[in-house]
């Protein structure tokens, strides 16, 4: 499953500062970067008093676009071919990978055992984007025993991820790069304790979406992988209302969420 998101893995990204006082509406652009060629992506966000609307560089003739309200709290994907949209839950969104393998569950066997999660406050960050950030690192360890057709595997891994971000300017939640993020960690998030308790900490070190986001997995075969989440530039792209809202005419289509194939 974890391969089936390489598209989605790592995002590099820069920003240019819009001053102190943060606005109401402005945009910003991020990129996707990883340790294989096939796994950028770019994509922008515009904001609107807290609203945001995510779109991504066209793949395949794919235009659907993601709505996000400003409470972070519930993710609609629009897709404009089918005149369709579906709404979802933003923390259930951000790990649809783990939960996808979680209804697995019928064929595989999946238990989670020796999880830790510790971060460290590193202070004053480096300059991103013109802006000074604060640096935290989180160290995330665990053991499973993976089974399928009599057969049972441990894994042993481990995720170091370093967040930069300026606590005066909070972007808003970006579930797409969440989903990126999350990537490295689909695993153990299969334990819905492990996901609340990695929420839970993400949520207590930085608000929104951090300016970036680096996480390097190592796995118990001596193998790296490395991604990346990044703003690349802070602009005053405005939207309208209207763009921030399903359009008129088009269907909600309810599914499974465990069986969404996120194509942004």
């Amino acid at each position: 499953m974890r391969r089936s998101l390489s598209i989605l893995t790592a995002l590099s990204v820069t920003a240019v500062a819009l001053g102190a006082q943060q606005p109401s509406s402005y945009s910003y652009a991020f990129r996707t970067s990883g340790d294989h060629s096939g796994d950028g992506m770019d994509g922008t966000v515009r904001v609107r008093a807290g609203r945001a609307r995510i779109d991504v560089q066209d793949r395949d003739g794919d235009r659907q676009y993601m709505l996000v309200s400003a409470d972070g709290q519930t993710v609609t994907i629009v897709k404009p071919d089918d005149r369709t949209y579906t709404v979802f839950s933003g923390d259930e969104f951000a790990h649809i990978a783990s939960i996808g393998m979680r209804a697995a569950g019928a064929v595989m066997t999946m238990k989670l055992h020796d999880a830790t999660i510790e971060s460290t406050r590193l202070g004053k960050g480096e300059m991103i984007a013109g802006r000074q950030t604060q640096h935290v690192h989180v160290s995330e360890r665990w053991s499973m025993d993976i089974g399928a057709m009599g057969f049972t595997e441990p894994v042993n891994e481990s995720v170091e991820t370093e967040y930069y971000f300026d606590p005066s300017f909070r972007l808003p939640r970006n579930p797409l790069a969440e989903i990126v993020a999350s990537a490295m960690t689909i695993l153990p998030a299969t334990d819905a304790e492990f996901a609340a308790r990695e929420d839970s900490v993400r949520k207590s070190i930085v608000r929104g979406m951090p300016l970036r986001t680096v996480m390097t997995q190592h796995d118990d075969k001596g193998r790296t992988t490395r991604m990346v989440v990044e703003v690349t530039r802070i602009g005053t792209d405005r939207i309208s209302d209207d763009e921030l809202r399903v359009p008129s005419g088009y269907t909600r289509k309810d599914g499974d969420l465990g069986r969404f194939k996120v194509k942004l």
